[in-house]
């Protein structure tokens, strides 16, 4: 984590206040910020607070979502009770680069990485995987404690 909420170091001390120092005055200079996060209550409230436009995907954690609640202005909150039902590839798109508050539906990359959400409704609807699971259970009896 770079622009950290709570600091622990000196070095981290001195990003975090860069980068407060970019989010708040940049805009005179021509310079912008990107902020990207997994995690929104990690991120240092001063750099979040400066951004003018919000990308929220789907969130589960309530910490996160009162971050981002907090970023929306009062007008909109009931957008926040979107945060957590919003499906796989859907975000909430709010700030100055759009027209009005939406709810989008993002294009999936023509070259998907290697990595996935498994469908859990089809996996448990196949007769292969049904029949395996006598033998996982099976094997989890046969293990033993170790002490």
């Amino acid at each position: 984590m770079y622009i950290p909420e709570d600091v622990s170091s000196g070095a981290a001390a001195d990003a975090v206040a860069t980068f407060e120092r970019i989010a708040k005055e940049g805009r005179k200079y021509g310079v912008g910020l990107v902020v990207i996060s997994q995690r929104p209550a990690e991120v240092n409230r001063t750099v979040a607070s400066q951004c003018n436009n919000l990308i929220a995907m789907r969130l589960t954690n309530g910490d996160d979502q009162a971050v981002v609640r907090r970023l929306l202005p009062d007008s909109l909150g009931g957008f926040g009770d979107l945060l957590p039902i919003l499906d796989t590839g859907e975000a909430l798109v709010v700030g100055d680069a759009i027209l009005l508050p939406t709810r989008v539906r993002i294009a999936k990359p023509i070259n998907e990485p290697l990595s996935g959400t498994i469908d859990f409704w089809d996996r448990w609807a196949d007769a292969a995987s049904a029949s395996s699971l006598g033998k996982a259970v099976e094997s989890w009896r046969r293990q033993a404690l170790v002490r």
